[in-house]
């Protein structure tokens, strides 16, 4: 056995053909020869040196951009590669049998199969071929996992002699993600799935350790292998690197960022972390979906139907949950019931929602945190915007959730924020515990009442241990000073038994407060609507 100069460990017997890491090293040298060769000294004219020119400049930026995100340039990438292991490797369909991904040994390899079974579920469902592979399949029927066997047992079912078109189109897949792409979680990043994951599991020297988010749920992918730490400190660095945001170092042990189609990364690193790990989550990959389509229980109707008329009536809603329920889905959703005369300004830790590109008619600004410019300030700045909505990302930080309780009152018209608390009780403790932390009231009691005054409803989302997520109920905070606690609490809609239930009515003062944000035709329509 030989390691390879990537961290990937392949054959290197007398029979096993072409490898993995001489095709990836003699390609390399081949961009390298193109992209340092002197124009100037060769005998062209003008068009021609031009045209040369321009082409080492293409080529230039789609390798720096093909492995974070950037589609276009993988795509032009992989064309090229395709055209140089043709040639390099003088590939027809005899010889490419001896190249490693085709070795007769190599068909029990499950990441090998797992390959082909990607390639031609993509071919016919596209992005979504992870998807229709797991679903048909039933690869998760039982335990978070998906193992060599089950892969092994879907290939014997599904998968088929490919044709030399399609061994060369996947072998260069193969090549690329060892050369400029993302490993073994290339193709896979690429799908629509809620995220995945490297480096979270196993003991030292295991890289068995490829998780991906489905469906609200962690799969642990068994048969996927980094090969060794030097390759996955190589997929962890690659991945980060859009638009240059700073050295990984051990100073500076972790990054939050974004790739270029818009997916959060968070990459971590020792001494900061026990190993090298990435994360990257996919926020609204299958796309914007509207409140009726979110929830698929019985009665999921109503709730959407209370919702809309909540944001309609200017009501300050938090969207609690554990990571994972859909607090950022729904928050985008949401958006399409604010009136579209409103001005949208956000504030984020990391760009997620990315509002303008669903919604690119309206008016939108959206910030973010940095390591100069805090979320307070942020919030601070957005009363200068001419903001009519504010929404918050996630109220993550003391400073944040004290200024977001305090414009509540003079600054935007109303706000839409995300919070992590489990019950609605423990957002209103959170919230008062930030005004006390950062000095703005001293009186428990007085903090209490300035939450309970701003935020008047709470959406509490929960995703069951089967990845099912919905609203575990909708809750409006009822300010009630002749109670210990200064409020009081009203569920208006729960889901029980996977069933949507209405438990209570809005309050008559409250339908008054909202109609005076509506339209006429809107108030026709509210006081019709079983609310």
């Amino acid at each position: 056995m030989a390691k390879g100069q990537r961290g990937q460990v392949w054959r290197r017997d007398a029979d096993s053909g072409i490898g993995l890491e001489e095709m990836v090293r003699r390609v390399g040298e081949h961009v390298n020869r193109i992209l340092r060769e002197n124009l100037y000294e060769m005998d062209l004219n003008e068009a021609q040196l031009n045209r040369l020119a321009r082409q080492k400049k293409e080529l230039r930026e789609n390798l720096a951009r093909c492995g974070v995100g950037d589609e276009a340039a993988k795509a032009y990438v992989l064309e090229f590669l395709q055209e140089s292991l043709l040639r390099l490797f003088a590939l027809s369909e005899r010889s490419i049998d001896e190249v490693f991904y085709y070795k007769e040994r190599e068909r029990e390899n499950a990441e090998f199969l797992f390959d082909r079974l990607l390639y031609l579920y993509k071919k016919k469902h596209g992005k979504d071929a992870v998807r229709a592979l797991v679903e048909e399949n039933g690869l998760l029927c039982g335990e978070g996992r998906i193992c060599a066997q089950d892969i092994r047992a879907v290939y014997a079912r599904r998968g088929r002699t490919l044709s030399f078109v399609e061994k060369v189109e996947l072998l260069t897949w193969k090549v690329y993600s060892a050369y400029r792409g993302l490993g073994v979680i290339d193709e896979l990043r690429d799908m629509n799935i809620d995220g995945v994951s490297g480096g979270v599991s196993g003991q030292p020297g295991d890289y068995h350790s490829v998780w991906m988010f489905y469906e609200g749920r962690s799969v642990h992918l068994e048969f996927l292998d980094f090969g060794g730490e030097r390759e996955l400190e190589r997929i962890c660095r690659s991945i980060c690197r859009f638009e240059q945001p700073g050295e990984l170092s051990r100073s500076r042990g972790y990054i939050v960022h974004e790739m270029a189609d818009h997916a959060r990364v968070v990459v971590a690193r020792p001494d900061f972390a026990e190993s090298w790990m990435f994360f990257v989550r996919k926020l609204g990959a299958g796309g914007k979906r509207s409140l009726s389509e979110l929830f698929p229980q019985p009665g999921a109707s109503r709730a959407a139907e209370l919702l809309g008329w909540l944001v309609k009536g200017c009501q300050v809603v938090g969207i609690t949950g554990m990571q994972g329920c859909g607090k950022t889905t729904l928050l985008m959703a949401l958006v399409e019931s604010i009136p579209p005369e409103y001005t949208l300004r956000v504030l984020e830790l990391a760009f997620e929602l990315h509002l303008r590109r669903w919604y690119p008619k309206r008016n939108i600004v959206t910030f973010r945190e940095t390591e100069s410019i805090g979320g307070w300030e942020g919030l601070e700045l957005q009363k200068k915007t001419d903001g009519a909505v504010s929404i918050i990302g996630e109220v993550a930080s003391a400073r944040v959730a004290a200024w977001m309780v305090e414009s509540g009152q003079t600054g935007a018209l109303f706000t839409l924020f995300t919070h992590h608390a489990r019950t609605t009780r423990a957002l209103i403790l959170s919230l008062r515990n930030a005004l006390l932390k950062e000095g703005s009231f001293s009186s428990e009691r007085v903090a209490t009442e300035q939450v309970v005054s701003v935020v008047n409803f709470d959406v509490h989302l929960h995703l069951s241990r089967e990845g099912s997520r919905y609203i575990e109920r909708i809750t409006q905070i009822i300010e009630n000073p002749r109670v210990p606690e200064g409020y009081e609490l009203m569920d208006l809609l729960v889901c029980e038994d996977g069933v949507y239930r209405q438990k209570n009515r809005l309050p008559l003062a409250t339908r008054r407060e909202m109609e005076r944000w509506m339209s006429e035709e809107e108030k026709e329509a509210f006081r019709i609507a079983d609310l």
